[in-house]
C-alpha cells in the first residue's frame, strides 16, 4: 500500500527540534557546567527572578480553581444532612481567613468519591439556597447528565435533573448559577473537545471557555449535525444506557460473587469498589502492586479524595469481554 503522508511530511517526522536537546541539557555554572549556553531560543530570562517571586507570593491569584474538600464521613453525600458538612466548612474556613468563591458540585456524583448517583431535586435547590445565603457561585459540571440508567437493586434512586430545568426565581440570584456540559463522555467523543458554559442568567447565551481554543471545522460541523439530529440522539442515548446497564449488572454480579464490597450506582461509568475489605492488612499501594503483576489498571481511591482506603475505581463502560477479562484479572490478584 502506497504512503499517504507527502514527502515533506515524511521528512519532517524525522525531525526533531534541536532546541528539544538544548533544554534538557542547559548550561548552569555550579549544577551543569558543561552544559548547553542557549542564546538561541526567543526568550527573556533578564526577569525570571522578579516573576518566580511575585508567583510564589500571590499563589491565590495564579491557583484560582484551588479546592477545598469537605468530608462527609458516615453521612449521605446527597441528603439534606450533607449541606450541613458544607456550612461547617464553609465556616471553618472563614476562621482560617480563606475566602470561598463557588461550590463545584458534580451530578450526575463524581470523580471524588466515584459514587455514581445523582441529586434528587429537593437537595439540589437546598444547594441553591445554600449558595445564595453565602453568596457563593455554585458550579453544576454535568458532564455524564445522559449516562443515567436503572438499577434493580436500586429502584428508589433519583433520575438526573439538571441545575438548568430548575426554576431559581426566590431561591439564588442567576448570575450565580454556572452549568458545565460536553460531548466527551456521554458520547465517547474526547477527541472533539467540546464543551458549554450556561450561565443561569440567561439560559439561551452559551459562552465559549476559551476565546483562543477554537474548535476545528470538523468537529464543529460534526458536533453541530449530531445535535441537531434529533432522531439519531434518541436512538444513541437508549443504546448507550441500555448497554452501560449491560456492562454494570455484568460487573456487579462477578464482584457479588467473589464478596467484594462495592458501592451501587446508576450514573456515570464507574463502580467504587472495596479491595481493601478482601485483602486484609494491605495497603493501597499492597494492593496496586498486586494489581500490577496480574497486568491490570484500576485507580486507587486515594486519587479521587477517598476519605477511607482501600477503595478503588473500576471502569465498567467497556464490552463485556473487555470488561470479563479484567475482572479475572482483579480478581486473580487479590486471592
Amino acid at each position: 500500500m502506497q504512503s499517504k503522508v507527502s514527502d515533506r511530511g515524511r521528512g519532517l517526522a524525522t525531525q526533531r527540534p534541536s532546541f528539544l536537546a538544548v533544554l534538557s541539557d542547559q548550561w548552569s555554572p555550579s549544577s551543569n557546567p558543561n552544559g548547553i549556553v542557549n542564546l538561541g531560543l526567543a526568550e527573556n530570562t533578564l526577569m525570571h527572578t522578579e516573576m518566580v517571586e511575585y508567583i510564589n507570593s500571590h499563589g491565590d491569584f495564579w491557583n484560582p480553581a484551588r479546592l477545598l474538600e469537605v468530608e462527609f464521613g458516615e453521612i449521605d453525600p446527597f441528603s439534606m444532612a450533607a449541606i450541613q458538612q458544607y456550612e461547617r466548612a464553609l465556616t471553618e474556613a472563614k476562621n482560617r481567613g480563606l475566602r470561598i468563591n463557588a461550590l463545584v458540585l458534580c451530578s450526575p456524583h463524581n470523580p471524588l468519591g466515584s459514587l455514581g448517583r445523582c441529586y434528587p431535586e429537593d437537595v439540589l435547590k437546598e444547594y441553591l439556597k445554600f449558595c445564595s445565603r453565602n453568596e457563593l457561585h455554585l458550579i453544576s459540571d454535568e458532564i455524564y447528565a445522559l449516562s443515567v440508567w436503572d438499577n434493580p437493586r436500586l429502584p428508589d434512586a433519583p433520575g438526573f435533573k439538571s441545575i438548568l430545568s430548575i426554576n431559581l426565581e426566590g431561591i439564588i440570584d442567576p448570575s450565580l448559577v454556572h452549568t458545565l456540559w460536553g460531548l466527551s463522555k456521554d458520547f465517547g467523543a474526547t477527541g472533539l473537545r467540546i464543551g458549554c458554559l450556561v450561565r443561569g442568567e440567561d439560559t439561551n447565551q452559551r459562552s465559549p471557555i476559551s476565546l483562543y481554543n477554537i474548535p476545528s471545522s470538523l468537529a464543529d460541523q460534526v458536533t453541530t449535525s449530531l445535535l441537531l439530529d434529533d432522531s439519531f440522539m434518541t436512538k444513541y442515548i437508549a443504546i448507550n444506557r441500555t448497554r452501560l446497564a449491560n456492562s454494570y449488572h455484568f460487573a456487579t454480579k462477578l464482584l457479588r460473587s467473589h464478596g467484594i464490597p462495592y458501592f451501587e450506582c446508576n450514573a456515570a461509568f464507574f463502580i467504587w469498589i472495596n479491595l481493601g475489605a478482601v485483602v486484609k492488612d494491605a495497603t493501597a499501594d499492597d494492593i496496586l502492586v498486586r494489581l500490577r503483576k496480574e497486568r491490570i489498571y484500576i485507580a486507587a481511591g486515594e486519587h479521587y479524595a477517598a476519605e477511607e482506603t482501600g477503595w478503588f475505581r473500576l471502569v465498567f463502560s467497556h464490552p463485556l469481554n473487555v470488561l470479563e477479562e479484567g475482572l479475572k484479572r482483579i480478581i486473580k490478584s487479590i486471592q
